[in-house]
């Protein structure tokens, strides 16, 4: 996992917290979306003081697990965060440029036991978060086991002591907890001090290979699928074939926001742009 949404957006508020509707209500929720981009756009991402002050929380944050170190620049919203990272020679899913995550986290533990159990095709993998004084399971993350394109599915769980840590008793801990009623545990009566709420979908080209990869997502997750978009709770994944692409790639990322704006234009890199309208705002990759 690219992601400590939680750790960060406490941090945060104490010095001053979809894959889409499938046959029905998922209990799991579109967290995060990361993206590994080329240097010269990472150094620009919060050059914008309206990107940086108004828009998003944003932080850059390094994270050591038991599987891998990063450094990544978070957007940080009051449901979601997107994460962008640098190419690195760890050689680890969002190492390489243009590589592209889509996690969702669980509403309960035992979620990805229950998809475990009934196919054999995804793997889960247990986490540690790791400092200088401690290591503690922070989240298990379920994937698919076989996977030949950089586009990389999970859903990740927290852990009954993580959940700990973030305020849970342990009545809690056993329910099923909305993604709303998880900030109000989590963050308290700290009001979200931005305008990005959530992350409303993605569009992206993909090749056969991720076409497929898709579908199996799909399938694995019971998400809605139809020739235009995947879709999990009121979160959606657009796509378009396009069987020359070497690799898939990310086009745009619609989010909501918290209230209305107007309607405004920015160039945050030359290769990243922001249109806000109303009350979504769309980053698009050009």
């Amino acid at each position: 996992m690219k992601n400590i949404t939680s750790f960060l957006l406490v941090v945060y508020l104490t010095s001053t917290g979809m894959m889409g509707q499938g046959k029905a209500k998922s209990n799991i929720d579109c967290n995060t979306i990361f993206i590994c981009i080329k240097e010269e756009d990472y150094t620009a991402l919060f050059s914008n003081s309206f990107v940086k002050d108004t828009l998003f929380v944003s932080k850059e944050n390094t994270t050591k697990t038991s599987t891998d170190e990063y450094t990544g620049k978070y957007f940080i919203g009051e449901f979601a965060t997107i994460e962008f990272l640098l190419p690195s020679r760890n050689n680890k899913f969002g190492d390489h440029l243009n590589d592209i995550g889509i996690e969702f986290k669980s509403r309960k533990i035992g979620v990805l036991d229950s998809i475990k159990d009934i196919n054999s095709k995804v793997e889960i993998e247990k986490v540690y978060i790791e400092s200088d004084t401690e290591k503690h399971l922070w989240y298990d993350a379920l994937k698919l086991k076989e996977n030949k394109t950089n586009l990389e599915f999970s859903i990740l769980e927290y852990s009954a002591e993580e959940l700990k840590m973030l305020g849970f008793t342990d009545d809690e801990i056993k329910k099923s907890i909305l993604p709303t009623d998880f900030n109000k545990i989590v963050y308290g009566n700290h009001k979200y001090p931005r305008k990005f709420k959530s992350i409303k979908s993605i569009e992206l080209e993909v090749n056969e290979h991720g076409l497929n990869y898709l579908k199996q997502v799909a399938s694995t997750s019971d998400f809605r699928i139809n020739k235009k978009f995947i879709q999990c709770n009121d979160f959606r994944i657009y796509y378009k074939l396009k069987k020359k692409l070497a690799q898939i790639v990310l086009k745009h990322i619609e989010i909501d926001l918290t209230e209305n704006l107007p309607k405004k234009s920015i160039n945050i890199s030359s290769s990243i742009k922001l249109l806000v309208s109303n009350k979504t705002a769309q980053i698009e990759f050009l």
